[in-house]
């Protein structure tokens, strides 16, 4: 699911490095403190997965719609009137629904301060639906959802096995902090990642810049898509805490 900040376009690269972690230390649990779009955690293999995100609408989506895939069919393509409507009045909607119209019909996925781009004149004069993509895109990623965990807190509040080695995978934030209830405190993040690491844990995080002590696995160039009038290459990266 195309989501602010998604991992689908890496996904390809940065799965097969997580499921060797997960197989070969034989790893029971699989944890996303930062699930977004779920398009990592829908393609990896491990008896227990969570995905976990203090945002609810993607989780609100994704646990009503997977138990009733009918839903998705009273779903059209909203005018730029509705997606106003749905996305100035939470109250009047139900989540679900509410969900659905944001992250299928916002501009580039940005449902936070974002705004319509649903449809878009193409350069030979036709019309491009991203809603439909995107709702199309979301239909196929379903049946990989159905056996995921979901959760909705504080990546702070989640709580680990003592006596058991877990995998956490984290794709945080942005430094603003888009939907992240405000600005996100990196340095408190990398210190709960170290604590995890400590306790036994490995933990893979996907981010741009890592301090000096954090080991980075691998790296790709990309492009962000967040402006696509300023795109900006960008190096993404994977690091690892613990896991010897």
């Amino acid at each position: 699911m195309k989501y602010i900040g998604s991992k689908a376009k890496i996904a390809n690269d940065i799965v097969p490095i997580i499921q060797r972690y997960i197989d070969e230390h034989n790893i029971k649990q699989y944890i996303e403190p930062f699930v977004g779009g779920f398009n990592i955690i829908d393609k990896i293999k491990c008896e227990y997965r969570l995905g976990n995100d203090i945002d609810p609408l993607v989780c609100e989506l994704v646990e009503t719609v997977r138990d009733n895939p009918a839903l998705l069919d009273s779903l059209h393509t909203p005018t730029r009137e509705e997606y106003y409507d749905v996305r100035d009045n939470p109250r009047k909607y139900q989540a679900w629904y509410r969900a659905a119209i944001l992250l299928f019909a916002s501009y580039n996925a940005r449902v936070y301060g974002g705004c319509y781009g649903a449809t878009a004149n193409t350069k030979d004069g036709g019309t491009r639906n991203y809603f439909a993509e995107s709702k199309a895109n979301f239909e196929r990623q379903l049946p990989n959802l159905r056996h995921i965990l979901v959760g909705c807190c504080d990546y702070r509040l989640l709580r680990f096995p003592r006596n058991e080695r877990v995998l956490i995978y984290c794709d945080p934030p942005y430094a603003e902090g888009i939907g992240y209830g405000g600005k996100f405190d990196t340095n408190e993040f990398w210190e709960w990642c170290r604590k995890q690491a400590a306790a036994g844990h490995i933990v893979l995080v996907s981010e741009y810049v890592a301090p000096p002590d954090v080991v980075c696995i691998w790296q790709k160039e990309t492009t962000t898509h967040l402006n696509n009038r300023d795109k900006q290459r960008r190096v993404e990266k994977l690091f690892i805490l613990g896991g010897a």
